[in-house]
């Protein structure tokens, strides 16, 4: 992976946690984002996570995460 898109997953993986921390707060604090991925293009973008507490948890962090999707250009 060059440099460039080192930066930018790093960039977008910042972004987007604080948009978790100013929307949901207190969801926030269960969810962990562990790694981010951008194609060689930067035409697409996945960022994996962790939630802490089991299945209902991360269900309902799932849908939350979902709401954010496309919504960083």
């Amino acid at each position: 992976m060059s440099n460039r898109l080192v930066r930018v997953a790093e960039l977008l993986q910042r972004e987007v946690s604080q948009q978790l921390r100013a929307r949901w707060p207190q969801e926030a604090a269960r969810i962990t984002l562990t790694a981010t991925v951008v194609a060689p293009d930067l035409a697409q973008a996945r960022i994996r996570y962790a939630v802490v507490g089991g299945p209902p948890p991360a269900a309902a962090a799932a849908r939350q995460l979902a709401g954010l999707r496309g919504g960083h250009r």
